[in-house]
């Protein structure tokens, strides 16, 4: 349980999240009983030129129904999600599960804020997943986040990100890009206003090592800089 708002909210734990089946031949077969998709994304993951597929799916279960009496939505729902990666393999005519992740779909941690998983799509063999962070009270501030991953030595390496922190208040915008194979970032400062011209810094940033999904635990939860969580 939570506790947010004078209210607590019940939020899954790890039994929540089922072991799926690691072979199916659709798509539906790795998706469980109430659990419904929310979306998914085709195309070639590992190089082999057969379309794979990324897709986000959410739970159904009444008890993450949570009432709310605060502010926010009347009924906050902090009902599972999971990431599904499936490889095809067109000569057993079957998909097989390259990444099940139940970290990475952000669940909203109140009901003031929007869902933070926007869209997952898949080009050039990248995966990109795009969030935002919003709420409806409480901040003017919010950020938008695309993440780029590729299969890199059987795993799927964070090569990219780019983040959009704005104010709604003032109308200031921030963003900042990094390349994590080129091991340069870039930093835009701007305004909603068009007529304020925008500037471009350009640093050189070296991590230790690339993140994957098994040490990027979730969105905005890395501080890559100081005081800054990407």
């Amino acid at each position: 349980m939570t506790f947010a708002f004078g209210q607590d909210f019940k939020f899954p734990t790890d039994s929540d999240y089922p072991q799926l089946e690691k072979y199916g031949q659709k798509i539906e077969d790795f998706v469980p009983k109430n659990w419904a998709t929310v979306a998914k994304a085709f195309g070639d993951l590992n190089g082999d030129k057969i379309p794979d597929c990324a897709f986000v799916i959410k739970g159904n279960d009444k008890k993450f129904l949570n009432k709310n009496d605060g502010l926010g939505v009347p009924e906050f729902d902090t009902n599972p999600r999971m990431l599904i990666i499936l490889f095809k393999n067109a000569a057993e005519k079957r998909y097989e599960i390259a990444e099940q992740n139940n970290t990475f779909i952000m669940i909203p941690d109140s009901p003031t804020m929007s869902e933070p998983f926007q869209a997952v799509k898949i080009k050039n063999g990248v995966l990109q997943m795009n969030f935002e962070i919003w709420y409806s009270a409480g901040s003017w501030g919010t950020s938008q986040s695309v993440y780029k991953f590729k299969y890199i030595n059987n795993e799927f390496a964070l090569i990219g990100a780019d983040k959009t922190e704005s104010m709604r208040n003032t109308g200031e915008t921030e963003t900042r890009s990094y390349n994590f194979l080129t091991n340069k970032m870039s930093v835009t400062t701007g305004n909603y206003d068009e007529k304020v011209k925008k500037k471009v810094k350009w640093k050189t940033y070296k991590i230790d090592k690339v993140k994957t999904f098994r040490t990027f635990v979730k969105p905005f939860d890395w501080e890559i800089e100081q005081d800054y969580f990407l």
